[in-house]
């Protein structure tokens, strides 16, 4: 142990969560850049210039470009108590690529910038971009540049760049009254895995447990489906559920200053995801309602243009499309069921 890990207690914690090997502040700044460059830059398309000059120049195809950012930070979005480095990466890359899936757009490539304190290990660091490399991966993103300085504590900004080549990107504007509301998958599962590790994570996984670890740790943004709703043409609105469907929903509707009925009965609540619910001892209903980080898309759709809506979505063979309600003319959401609408308020707040 050196004088320096001797005096900082945090050091040896990092060593024992089986992070060995030179920390950040043996490797330098410049080091580690060139270690991302070699492991994550890919190589430059012809005519482009990636990582290693004052700024990335890369092609995007005739259309519009779509960008978005997001931070991460240790303490407040994650936790290294439960998180692995490379489920970290993940879910920085996942959150960001949402955000591009909910404009329609396709991801073209990202840009990370990283606070760290001296005494992280690079091994840390090395998993972390290796998790958003996976997850890029799938949609053909490439990491082109960023930055890199030291901070108090973990900090991860992304950047991502998108494009939409035909018709104009899907926004949060456009729903009109009588259109059908529909959402992705199962919204709730990431609120249950975040209550479950906060328990402790568990060394083995199955079942449910399995499931809600997966939906909080390695979400899964719909870009896919993001695209296809688009190019469809079917679609008013749309919104990835990053804060929870109550929340986003609204969000979606007050501009226009319109609300919606959501029957009770409509939503997609899997046994697996009840049962889970039960043990945890939490709502089902408050889960998928406003628990927030799914990374699921919402989607408003026009009466007439259903049939088409519904048969593009078919491509995406693995993943349900729920109508879970409809849009009103009257301000609020509404939850009905018993015969009755109850009000529905409240939500995430980041602050």
């Amino acid at each position: 142990m050196s004088r320096d890990d001797a005096d900082d207690p945090d050091a040896a914690g990092n060593r024992r969560r089986g992070s060995g090997g030179p920390l950040l502040r043996d490797l330098g700044e410049f080091g580690l850049i060139d270690l991302l460059r070699r492991r994550y830059g890919g190589r430059a398309h012809p005519g482009e210039l990636s990582i290693g000059d004052d700024a990335a120049v890369v092609r995007v195809p005739r259309g519009r470009a779509v960008l978005s950012t997001d931070m991460l930070l240790e303490g407040t979005h994650f936790s290294l108590d439960y998180f692995l480095p490379a489920e970290v990466g993940w879910r920085a890359l996942s959150a960001n690529l949402s955000d591009l899936a909910a404009m329609g757009a396709a991801p073209l490539c990202y840009l990370a910038a990283l606070a760290a304190p001296g005494r992280t290990p690079v091994a840390t660091v090395d998993g972390i971009f290796c998790g958003m490399a996976a997850a890029a991966a799938p949609s053909g993103m490439r990491l082109v540049g960023g930055d890199t300085c030291r901070g108090d504590r973990l900090a991860l900004s992304l950047t991502v760049v998108g494009a939409v080549e035909r018709g104009r990107p899907l926004t949060r504007t456009g729903a009109r009254p009588g259109d059908l509301l529909y959402v992705t998958g199962s919204p709730g599962w990431s609120h249950l895995g975040l209550r479950l590790l906060r328990g402790g994570r568990p060394a083995k996984a199955t079942g449910w447990r399995g499931e809600a670890m997966r939906r909080h740790l390695r979400p899964e943004a719909r870009w896919r489906e993001g695209m296809i709703a688009a190019r469809s043409g079917a679609v008013a609105a749309m919104i990835d559920l990053s804060d929870g469907l109550l929340p986003d929903l609204s969000h979606l509707l007050e501009r226009e200053g319109l609300g919606a009925i959501l029957p009770e009965e409509a939503f997609p609540f899997p046994p697996a995801f009840r049962k889970a619910a039960s043990a945890l001892g939490i709502d089902p209903l408050a889960a998928f309602l406003a628990g927030g980080e799914d990374y699921e898309l919402a989607l408003t759709v026009p009466p007439r243009r259903r049939r088409r809506f519904l048969g593009a979505m078919r491509r995406c063979k693995e993943l349900p499309v729920t109508r879970v309600g409809r849009v009103v003319p009257e301000p609020g959401v509404w939850l009905s069921r018993d015969g009755r609408q109850e009000h529905l308020v409240g939500g995430f707040s980041h602050f």
